[in-house]
C-alpha cells in the first residue's frame, strides 16, 4: 500500500509517525509503502484480495503444501531452496493456478536455462499425466516470443533467458516465473533489466533458485526489486548495508541490521535445506555422502618457465588479483594466450576415468574452451557441450548419458551447472575449478541429489600453481554447511511466523 504525506497536516505526520512503527516499510519524498497486511495498524482500508480456494494435489510433500498456500496468498515471492527439495513442482502449480485465476484473460511465461526446458516439460508429463488437459506448457523459441507474448492469452509458455531481447513488450503476459533466478545476482546484467520491464505491474511473480551462501546476502536485493518489495537494488542495499567500497566484501551488513534484515526478507521469500527445522517431516531420504579427493600433478618444464615469466618469482607464492590467477590457471590447464602448453593434467584425468569407465558414469568439468576441446581428443567416446552446441546436440548428448549410452560428459558449470539432474553421475573430474563456491556447489548438486542411491566422488587433479585457488573454494565449502544451518534457524526464529 502507498500513502502521500501533506506536508501541512497533523493527520499526515501522525501517519508518518504510525508508519515508522511498522515492521516493513519504506518512505521516498513524501510517499511511504508498506505490505497491505500493516494497513490496519494505521486505521486506514485496503482492498481485501480474494481467498483462493486450493485444494492441493496429493503428491506435494508437507512442506510443498504448506508454502504453496502462503505462495499463492502473496502471488509475488521467492524460493530459496537447496538443490532437489522440489522447486520444479512449486513452479509447475503456481503456474496452473496463476492461469486459472487470470481467467484466460493472460498469459503465463516461465523462464529457464535452455538445458533445463525439457526437463521441465518432462516434470509436467510425470506430475500431471492423467490430466494433461489442465495444464499444458508449450516451448517458445527465440524467434516466436514476441509473438507469443502478444497473443499468450490463455497459454503457459516456457522460454530461455537467452531469449530475452531489449525491444520485448509485455503483451498479454500475466504471470511471470523465474526459474534459477540467481541470473538476477548481477545487477545489471545481460538481462536483467528486461526481466525486470516483462515483470513490472505483474500481479503473479515467482523466484525459484538454490540457496544463496550467508555471505552473499546482496542476491536479496534483485529478487527483491523483481518481487516489488523494493523499488531499486540500492534502496535495498542501503537499507541493510554498508558498502565499504572496491574490496572484495564491498558490501557488509550493517551492525545491528541482521534481525531487520531477515525479518523484512520473510514478507516475500523462504529459504530450506531442511524441513525438520521448520517442523515437517523428512520426506526425503538421506543424500549420500560426498568424497573429495584432490590429485597433485606435477608441472611440466614448460609450464614452470611460464608461472616465472608470469609472476617474476621462482614460485608462485602469491596468486595476486584475478587477471594474474586467471593467467596461472590457464597455465596449469594446459595452454597460455591462446597457445598450447605441455601439461600433464589431461592425460592424468584420462588415467583417471579409465579406471571406472566400465562400471560408472562420469561429469567433466572445464573452464576454457582450449582445456575442453583437448579433453574431448583424449576421451573420443564421450559427449562434450560447449557454448555452440546447437540445441538439439545438447539434448541428444544429455539423453543419450542419462540413459548410459555416453559414460563420460564433459562441459562447463556455467552451461550445464545449474538445474539438471543427472544422478547418472558418480563420479565427478574438475579439470578447471574457478575460484567461486556457487559454480563448485552447482557443479557437484547435478548429481548429489535427494533420490541419489550411490555416493559420489568428486576427483580434483592440481598442479603447485592450482592449488590456492582450489582450497580456498573448499575451504568456502565447508563454512558454508554451517552458516546456512544458522541462517535457516535464525530465519524460522525471526521470521517465519509472519507468513
Amino acid at each position: 500500500m502507498n500513502i502521500t504525506f501533506k506536508p501541512d497536516s497533523l493527520e499526515s505526520y501522525r501517519q508518518f509517525l504510525a508508519v515508522k512503527q511498522l515492521p516493513h516499510y519504506r518512505i521516498q519524498g513524501r510517499t511511504a509503502w508498506f505490505p497491505d497486511e500493516y494497513a490496519h495498524l494505521l486505521h486506514r482500508r485496503t482492498r481485501k484480495r480474494r481467498e483462493i480456494d486450493y485444494t492441493p494435489p496429493p503428491w506435494l510433500f508437507d512442506y510443498q503444501r504448506d508454502m504453496m498456500r502462503i505462495m499463492l496468498r502473496k502471488r509475488k515471492y521467492a524460493l530459496f531452496w537447496d538443490c532437489g527439495l522440489g522447486k520444479t513442482p512449486m513452479i509447475l502449480e503456481f503456474v496452473r493456478v496463476a492461469r486459472d485465476e487470470l481467467d484466460d484473460k493472460r498469459g503465463v511465461l516461465i523462464l529457464s536455462p535452455l538445458n533445463v526446458i525439457e526437463q521441465t516439460i518432462g516434470e509436467v508429463d510425470k506430475f500431471y499425466h492423467f490430466q494433461n488437459d489442465v495444464l499444458q506448457i508449450e516451448q517458445v523459441h527465440a524467434a516466436h516470443l514476441g509473438e507469443w507474448l502478444q497473443s499468450c492469452r490463455g497459454k503457459i509458455g516456457i522460454t530461455n533467458y537467452e531469449a530475452l531481447r531489449p525491444e520485448l513488450e509485455q503483451g498479454q503476459l500475466g504471470a511471470l516465473v523465474l526459474d534459477e533466478s540467481s541470473i538476477l545476482k548481477s545487477h545489471y546484467g545481460k538481462w536483467g533489466q528486461t526481466i525486470l520491464k516483462l515483470g513490472r505491474g505483474l500481479e503473479w511473480k515467482l523466484c525459484c533458485t538454490g540457496t544463496p551462501a550467508p555471505n552473499d546476502r546482496i542476491e536479496y536485493a534483485n529478487h527483491a526489486v523483481f518481487l516489488d518489495s523494493f523499488s531499486t537494488v540500492n534502496g535495498f542495499l542501503a537499507t541493510f548495508f554498508v558498502n565499504r567500497g572496491q574490496t572484495q566484501e564491498r558490501w557488509v551488513l550493517k551492525p545491528h541490521a541482521l534481525r531487520p534484515f531477515y525479518t523484512a526478507l520473510s514478507h516475500w521469500c523462504h529459504f530450506l535445506s531442511d524441513p525438520s527445522v521448520y517442523g515437517w517431516h523428512d520426506n526425503t531420504e538421506s543424500i549420500p555422502p560426498i568424497h573429495v579427493h584432490i590429485h597433485e600433478v606435477d608441472m611440466t618444464d614448460e609450464q614452470t618457465k611460464l608461472v616465472r615469466s608470469v609472476t617474476g618469482e621462482l614460485f608462485a607464492s602469491r596468486m595476486g588479483g584475478i587477471t594474474r590467477r586467471g593467467s596461472l590457471g590457464q597455465v596449469g590447464k594446459g595452454f597460455y594466450r591462446g597457445e598450447k602448453v605441455q601439461s600433464h593434467k589431461p592425460q592424468y584425468i584420462r588415467s583417471l576415468i579409465d579406471r571406472w569407465i566400465e562400471t560408472e558414469s562420469t561429469l567433466v568439468w572445464c573452464l576454457y574452451n582450449a582445456e575442453q576441446d583437448e579433453l574431448a581428443r583424449l576421451l573420443p567416446c564421450s559427449g562434450s557441450i560447449d557454448g555452440s552446441t546447437p540445441y538439439e546436440k545438447r539434448m541428444d548428448i544429455i539423453r543419450r548419458f542419462k540413459s548410459g549410452e555416453i559414460r563420460t560428459l564433459i562441459s562447463k558449470p556455467k552451461i550445464l551447472g545449474f538445474g539438471l539432474n543427472l544422478q547418472k553421475a558418480t563420479r565427478q573430474v574438475f579439470s578447471g575449478l574457478a575460484d567461486s563456491y556457487e559454480s563448485y556447489y552447482q557443479a557437484i548438486k547435478r548429481s548429489n541429489r535427494y533420490g541419489s542411491t550411490r555416493s559420489l566422488n568428486v576427483h580434483i587433479p592440481v598442479t603447485d600453481i592450482e592449488e590456492p585457488m582450489v582450497q580456498n573454494v573448499l575451504r568456502k565449502a565447508k563454512c558454508v554447511q554451517q552458516d546456512t544451518e544458522e541462517q535457516e534457524r535464525l530465519f524460522k526464529e525471526l521470521a517465519y511466523d509472519r507468513n
